[in-house]
């Protein structure tokens, strides 16, 4: 009994990718083999995917394998399309390579037990074990997934591309025409076109009808009219009109400059979407769903407490809804997948949306009403909504202002953009949005209306300049300061009967501290920009005497970034103020900080931490501590990265949330029936959908003090900062045992 318990506890975990390489896989191998090894089992490299397996390219895997690896794109162990593992003698070839190193494959083991290669007490013990699946593809087709790994920085080339192009586009007043991947799903197409403010999208699901060419010109045509100097056509990979007929980049070109004598380029940006450096939501993901696959693999009992044995055992998938890691029957997923691919091959295009998911019809929609220019006048008297910028400016904020606009102006409504906070309320700072002045507006970081940190202070003047303005609606786009507007607006609704209108909360900041949503605009741009930073960071301090680098990042309270910055990055430590940590915690962690480092089993050690940590302990206290304990042996530096953080292009996932959210505060302000008749509510980012959420109610729910929520899902992450940084001790015999082994052989030979 014993000896099978120690072998219970010494599983053999083999990690691979496979197919086309996507940003984020090196992230999830580092969590696959790191975990496995953290619980005390063997972990194996299969190099160059099914190929590998097939060759017995199979190396034991160490801590040190996976060392910097989070921010290197494309497979650090190789990847390979094999047709031969479709083939019966290829899968009984790759189990005979798994079982040698007792890496279970339960799929083949009857043929190999049948066949005399291996024992019926191996084919027993292999059928205990799991397989599980993680989805590394920037096509996004998996559809129980709201994101696979890879396809957040894939779209991410593609607007850096079209940013660029739009440039000298507008130079000469040229059309181009942009080619992306995506075979037969077109999320990379439509959500890339959102985002960069596209004036006409090509993509599988929706095949287009004979007269494309004239509903493609006329559409380019009437924008031209309303003063814009460039287009832009996305064509995604795959798509046929309705007739089954190709579209390629030449028959659009052709087309174009046929009808409208226009100059147009077609630009195929290939394989540069899949390169590059991961973003933070890949590097994210694919830590995350590593985790959960080897959790997932080496568990032995189902959830009512049943062993995992014969119908139970199945293999897995792990597939992201809204924040959350679900784990989905392989089979089952497989099948929908290739359903949705031939629907959409079929031409059947509201099956194949339907089936896709992603809001497909509804991302057409956005892309109808805010790419289309308004061609009649404005009524006399319509109703008039004012949008205004309160907190920090953040990327994401001009993308909701943008999109709110033209859809009020598609509605014949008008929109007051209220320049400078509450201030400029008071003093009638206000300008008329059109859908010609806000053209842009998604690709631009920041705040172009000027945003104040700000309450709204001396309620006479400002419900004076809301009856001025006849003002019919108002949304308030910022973070939690945005909230307590909302709030102090609905408190004092029997005072103030203007202040009886719909109020929308478009929540955007960096500190993602904004209650009634899982993710703020801003946060995502944030960290991409604080993940490059930090990677020049460790790169610059390679082979030099400071090995301890302390990085600071905003916050506030809050210790989002600090903790996602530590994630993403194969940081070693987050400090924030969520989890306590007293001078004495401080200086155990510089003693085992030095430890690691003189013992080389640490090159680096990069500590993060949040601006609002700790009230009494700041960043050049955490260094004196250090600096003591390190007694001048190991560098200290302290790097604080400071307003960078808030600047810069906004990510893709900012550009197309941002656009949504002001779709849906449109909605809201336009039809407070929409909102539940409560018509002062924040747009939340609930799972993978936007809700209305109340404000009366969220006051019960925030600590005003400290400017932030009570419940914050992202602190169950926190722990795998350490997880995987962190080398157990058994790691560390374990490693040292084998080098000792391998030297002992050598000095035999």
């Amino acid at each position: 009994m014993e000896q099978k318990s120690k072998k219970a506890k010494n599983h053999g975990v083999g990690v691979l990718t496979s197919g086309g390489d996507s940003q984020g896989m090196n992230s999830a191998v580092r969590a696959v083999v790191r975990e496995t090894l953290r619980q005390g089992h063997r972990c194996y490299l299969i190099r160059e995917g099914f190929t590998g397996l097939i060759t017995g390219k199979i190396e034991l895997a160490t801590w040190a394998h996976v060392a910097r690896t989070a921010h290197i794109g494309g497979s650090i162990i190789g990847t390979s399309r094999c047709d031969e593992f479709r083939t019966s003698d290829g899968r009984k070839k790759a189990g005979k390579n798994l079982f040698a190193k007792r890496i279970f494959h339960l799929i083949v083991i009857e043929e190999l037990f049948a066949a005399g290669v291996i024992t019926e007490e191996v084919a027993n013990e292999g059928r205990e074990l799991r397989l599980a699946g993680i989805v590394g593809s920037i096509d996004n087709d998996c559809i129980e997934s709201d994101k696979s790994i890879g396809s957040d920085t894939a779209l991410h080339r593609i607007c850096e591309a079209i940013d660029g192009l739009v440039m000298t586009a507008q130079s000469h007043q040229r059309v181009f025409v942009v080619e992306v991947m995506g075979r037969h799903c077109g999320y990379l197409a439509l959500t890339a076109a959102i985002a960069v403010e596209a004036d006409y999208v090509f993509y599988p699901e929706m095949p287009p009808d004979d007269n494309w060419p004239e509903q493609l010109c006329h559409q380019l045509d009437s924008v031209r009219k309303f003063g814009k100097r460039q287009n832009v056509i996305i064509l995604g990979e795959g798509v046929v009109n309705s007739k089954g007929v190709k579209i390629d980049g030449k028959k659009v070109k052709e087309e174009v400059e046929t009808r409208l004598q226009l100059e147009v380029r077609i630009a195929t940006l290939g394989h540069l979407q899949r390169g590059g450096a991961p973003t933070f939501l890949d590097r994210l993901l694919g830590l995350r769903m590593g985790y959960e696959a080897v959790q997932e693999i080496l568990r032995t009992e189902d959830e009512d407490g049943s062993p995992l044995i014969g119908a139970k055992n199945v293999a897995k998938v792990m597939c992201l809804r809204g924040h959350n890691i679900e784990r989905n029957d392989m089979s089952r997923v497989i099948r929908q997948i290739e359903t949705a691919n031939e629907e959409t091959c079929n031409g059947s295009s509201d099956l194949a949306c339907k089936l896709r998911g992603f809001g497909f019809l509804d991302k057409q929609t956005y892309l109808n009403f805010v790419s289309v220019p308004l061609t009649t006048e404005m009524p006399e008297r319509s109703k008039v909504f004012a949008i205004i910028h309160i907190g920090s400016p953040c990327a994401g904020m001009n993308a909701a202002t943008f999109s709110f606009t033209r859809m009020a102006n598609h509605s014949g409504l008008q929109v007051l953009g209220i320049k400078n906070g509450w201030d400029g309320l008071k003093n009638n700072e206000l300008t008329l949005l059109t859908w010609e002045n806000v053209q842009g507006w998604a690709q631009a970081g920041g705040s172009y209306l000027g945003a104040k940190r700000q309450l709204p202070s001396e309620l006479d003047k400002i419900a004076d300049g809301l009856n001025a303005n006849n003002i019919d609606g108002l949304v308030i786009v910022g973070g939690f300061l945005a909230f307590q507007s909302a709030l102090i607006f609905q408190q004092t609704r029997i005072d103030y009967s203007c202040f009886n209108i719909p109020i929308v909360v478009i929540p955007a900041t960096i500190s993602n501290n904004c209650p009634g949503t899982c993710m703020s605009l801003g946060a995502d741009t944030a960290l991409n920009e604080i993940c490059r930073q930090v990677d020049n960071i460790r790169q610059n301090a390679m082979g030099c005497k400071n090995k301890v680098m302390i990085i600071e990042t905003m916050g506030s309270r809050s210790g989002f970034l600090s903790t996602m910055t530590a994630l993403s990055t194969g940081s070693e430590f987050a400090l924030i103020r969520q989890i306590e940590h007293a001078e004495e915690d401080l200086k155990k962690l510089a003693i085992d900080t030095k430890k690691r480092l003189d013992s080389g089993n640490l090159e680096k050690y990069l500590l993060v931490r949040s601006e609002g940590a700790s009230d009494s302990i700041n960043s050049s206290q955490v260094k004196y501590i250090f600096d003591k304990v390190m007694e001048n042996q190991y560098g200290v530096r302290i790097t604080n990265l400071g307003y960078s953080q808030l600047g810069g292009h906004p990510s893709c996932f900012d550009r197309q949330m941002g656009i949504r959210m002001g779709v849906r505060a449109f909605e809201g302000v336009v039809n407070p029936l929409k909102m539940g008749r409560r018509d002062c509510c924040v747009i939340g980012l609930r799972g993978s959908s936007l809700r209305y959420v109340p404000v009366q109610g969220l006051e019960k729910k925030v600590c005003f003090d400290h400017g932030i929520p009570l419940n914050m899902w992202w602190l169950e992450l926190h722990p795998l900062v350490e997880a995987m940084t962190k080398k157990p001790d058994q790691v560390i015999a374990s490693e040292a045992a084998m080098k000792q082994s391998s030297q002992k052989k050598v000095a035999k030979k």
